[in-house]
């Protein structure tokens, strides 16, 4: 797409922006939402319409060339994500779920479940790729330990000596059977033509040889055709995908056109920063001299001005007022008042008591005394009335947010600078130099004002000395009494020092004599510190649930895995992805992910690790046994691993079969020791609950109710259900497995009879049944024989059936969580309270 087509993308955010803004903080108060139902509809379309506007400015910025409207359009872009961040906690607090269904809204606004999808911001990658290579290379060099998927599942489940004989004679004896029937059909065949070839004459054979060959030409073609017009059929429905070539495909060409651009962006960056060291250095050589001289004429011209007016001279203004833009020197500061009692405007327009008399003052002040004391009376009275209602009256009120003012400031640089820019001379989108310019001349204006501020401040001081000096000739009086208080006062700061000192304690450094390059090699060469390939969380296949709608009195929610990818996105990659300045939520630094094997769990931390360029610190029991044995080592090891992980954040922190380590009573013929890391790692995990910590305590758990619950919970700010595929997910994993392996030019598969037949799998079994039937002998075979639905029938019937009740294990585990738990109360109503509002009434009567 063209420079124009993402300059629109902006100002169409832009504008859908301006009216959101409107919507958030309406004039007429009665529009604010009043009970919790109202406002959760209220906050999930300000969400949705925060997601759609979230993926046209990424877009937009990921290709734009501008590098200056790119500065702006990313601070525009992290605002839109801290808000739409703020936004879903607000949710999750009002509804007490971390996952909502937004159909029925969806379908109001005329949307798709995929616009609920979150992009993943590239830019916090791509500005990072030269630290993200450097490590990956030290990983490589040093031999790191791979991540891995969790327990391996063989392909095949393991068989005995007899079965394996078993299997190879019966294969056998096909084959020689085949080879026999083989013989005796040429046999058959040889016979038949010599008997054909007796007889008959040469014309009526070809004639009959003709005939054939047409029929069978006929009957090719024909069935070409009708396969094309199925296939067309199909595809105009959205039943298939239509067979595309390489060279001809948008996918491929939009691809390579982002490469081209991500060149362009490069150099025009390049250029940028190139600009703006000679432009200052321009404008410094040939203006700089003239705006110190003007700054010192017009300061001396302003002090001997006050000096002729009021007869003495006037106070040095601030620094604060001094640094500001477009600061003149006038006759009355900000900072000074007026000898005639005018005072100055700027002080009416903060102050407007000041221009009042000191009767009116007095007044002014006994009605406020007064005005305590009949607030004192009145709060005996109703003290706890009036709280419960402000309560009531700003529950509800969402509007009051920093990223709000920061989206509307941002709207008016834009409108101020590329709303109505012409830009038709600058077609390649590169920098503009008259705002660098402008903008250089400021900055320089400022460093020159610094550099300025103390030698006319020491001048004006001694002007001051001078004059002081002719009209008071007499020594100074009260050093000796000055000294004494001051002393004393010294004292009492230094009591109050030793205070603070005893109270702020730091926790000990174990490896405070060790270099950060030292504790990095030890962690990678004790397989704590593991590197891992890179992977998108799209590729974790997944769709909505198209049947909840979100007024739903269910306690609990189950996700579906499109929902879960969206909400690990929300609360793993794009809170990596912010500036820690603008965190104003709280922060998810740990977060449970259970479910059954093959769910997808490790998956999820090798995507979030890939997407965000994070480390990994495997600390699961299976990986840390036999290693650092005693209480001191192991305290020593969980200590390096948060140290390493806080100091080359983003870091994830991830411990597979987590249960094992608040286990209520360990196997015997565990030898691991699991629960040895328990105490330290409670311990540890409050330094990374910081918001400008770059860390994520991730664990994963199959078996979470073996636990004890009580002790585990709390260690997890967030505790998600990883679930079994629906239908329409079971649909796109089959599609997305067969396609890896296979391509799009094989026999069409019958996708509808595969995902009914494997109702109750997870994402793994579907993957075990591919593998199964698609071997590297079999895709080899493709061209000879296709593929056939039999083939995955059969590898479905021997999957090990499924297990219902350990679907009624992981809901019940889920309902413990401690944000289900006040769901629960939320939702349930006791009958107490719901038969009030009918008594009430009939008191009044």
């Amino acid at each position: 797409m063209s420079n124009a087509t993402y300059n629109r993308y902006w100002a169409e955010a832009n504008q859908v922006l301006y009216g959101q803004l409107e919507y958030e903080s309406p004039a007429d108060q009665s529009l604010q939402p009043k009970d919790r139902e109202f406002a959760f509809q209220h906050l999930a379309l300000l969400y949705i319409r925060y997601i759609q506007i979230y993926r046209k400015l990424e877009d937009a910025y990921d290709q734009m060339l501008h590098p200056q409207k790119r500065r702006l359009l990313k601070e525009v872009v992290v605002a839109v994500m801290g808000r739409l961040l703020e936004i879903k906690h607000y949710m999750v607090d009002l509804e007490c779920s971390d996952f909502h269904n937004f159909n029925d809204i969806l379908l109001d606004l005329k949307l798709t479940p995929d616009h609920l999808r979150l992009p993943i911001p590239r830019f916090y990658v791509e500005e990072r790729q030269t630290e993200i290579q450097s490590r990956k290379e030290l990983l490589d060099k040093l031999s790191a330990k791979e991540f891995g998927f969790g327990d391996i599942v063989s392909a095949f489940p393991e068989m005995t000596v007899a079965e394996a004989v078993r299997i190879i004679q019966t294969n056998e004896r096909g084959r020689q059977g085949k080879l026999r029937a083989k013989y005796m059909r040429d046999i058959k065949l040889q016979a038949q033509r010599e008997k054909d070839m007796i007889g008959n004459d040469d014309e009526k054979e070809v004639n009959e040889a003709a005939v054939k060959i047409q029929r069978i030409y006929r009957g090719y073609k024909a069935r070409s055709k009708v396969k094309k017009m199925l296939l067309d059929e199909l595809t105009f429905l959205g039943m298939a995908t239509p067979h595309r070539e390489p060279k001809t495909d948008p996918s491929t060409k939009a691809a390579i056109n982002r490469n081209r651009r991500k060149i362009l962006q490069q150099q025009y960056e390049e250029d940028y920063l190139q600009a703006l060291v000679n432009t200052k250095e321009k404008i410094l050589k040939v203006e700089g001299p003239d705006m110190k001289e003007a700054i010192q004429d017009d300061f001396r011209q302003w002090y001997m001005e006050y000096k002729r007016v009021n007869g003495k001279f006037p106070d040095f203004p601030e620094e604060t007022v001094w640094q500001r833009a477009g600061f003149k020197f006038t006759l009355y500061q900000p900072n000074q008042t007026d000898p005639n009692g005018d005072g100055d405007k700027s002080k009416e327009d903060e102050k407007p008591s000041t221009a009042a008399s000191g009767k009116d003052a007095k007044k002014k002040g006994g009605d406020k005394k007064d005005a305590k004391k009949d607030a004192k009376k009145d709060g005996k009275k109703g003290a706890k009335d009036e709280p419960e209602e402000d309560n009531e009256e700003d529950k509800f009120k969402y509007d009051q947010s920093e990223y709000l003012k920061q989206i509307g400031s941002e709207q008016g640089e834009y409108a101020g600078k590329w709303r109505c820019k012409d830009e038709s001379d600058n077609f390649a989108q590169k920098h503009d130099q008259e705002i660098i310019k402008a903008d250089k001349r400021r900055e320089v204006e400022a460093e020159i004002k610094k550099d300025v501020f103390e030698v006319l401040q020491d001048e004006l001081k001694n002007l001051k000395l001078a004059v002081e000096r002719e009209k008071n000739a007499k020594g100074k009086k009260g050093k000796g009494k000055g000294k004494k208080g001051g002393g004393k006062k010294g004292k009492k700061g230094g009591k109050g020092k030793k205070e603070k000192g005893k109270k702020g304690k730091k926790e000990k450094d174990l490896t405070a004599n060790r270099t950060m390059e030292s504790l990095v090699e030890e962690l990678i060469q004790t397989g704590l510190l593991q590197k891992h390939s890179s992977i998108s969380i799209n590729q974790y296949a997944g769709d909505f649930n198209l049947m909840g709608v979100s007024a739903t009195k269910d306690i609990v929610i189950t996700p579906s895995m499109a929902e879960l990818q969206r909400v690990l996105t929300e609360y793993c990659v794009i809170p990596m992805s912010l500036p820690i300045v603008t965190v104003t939520y709280p922060k998810v630094s740990s977060i449970l992910l259970f479910g059954p094997h093959g769910s997808g769990k490790s998956m999820l931390v090798r995507a979030i690790a890939s997407e965000i360029g994070a480390q990994i610190f495997n600390l699961s029991p299976r990986n840390t046994a036999s290693q650092y044995s005693g209480k001191a080592n192991v305290t020593k090891m969980v200590h390096m691993v948060f140290k390493v992980a806080k100091a080359q954040g983003p870091s994830i922190i991830f411990i597979d079969n987590v249960e094992m380590v608040f286990a209520k009573k360990v196997p015997k013929d565990d030898t691991s020791d699991p629960k040895r890391i328990k105490k330290d790692l409670l311990k540890n995990i409050k330094s990374i609950k910081e918001a400008s910590e770059r860390v994520i305590l991730i664990g994963t758990s199959s078996k979470p109710w073996d636990a004890d619950v009580k002790s585990m919970l709390p260690l997890f700010d967030k505790i998600l259900l990883c679930p079994k595929p629906d239908y329409s997910s079971r649909m796109l994993i089959w599609k997305q497995f067969i396609g890896e392996r296979v391509g799009d030019g094989q026999k069409p598969i019958n996708f509808s009879l595969l995902t009914r037949m494997s109702d109750g799998f997870s994402a793994g079994s579907i993957r075990l049944v591919c593998d199964r039937v698609l071997t590297d002998r079999r895709v080899k075979m493709l061209r000879v024989k296709p593929l056939a639905n039999n083939e995955f029938v059969e590898q479905i019937l021997n999957m090990p059936p499924e297990n219902k009740e350990e679907d009624k294990l992981y809901s019940d585990f889920f309902e413990k969580s401690p944000l289900l738990k006040k769901r629960s109360a939320l939702l349930v109503v006791p009958e107490e309270e719901a038969s009030e509002p009918a008594k009430k009434p009939a008191k009044k009567k």
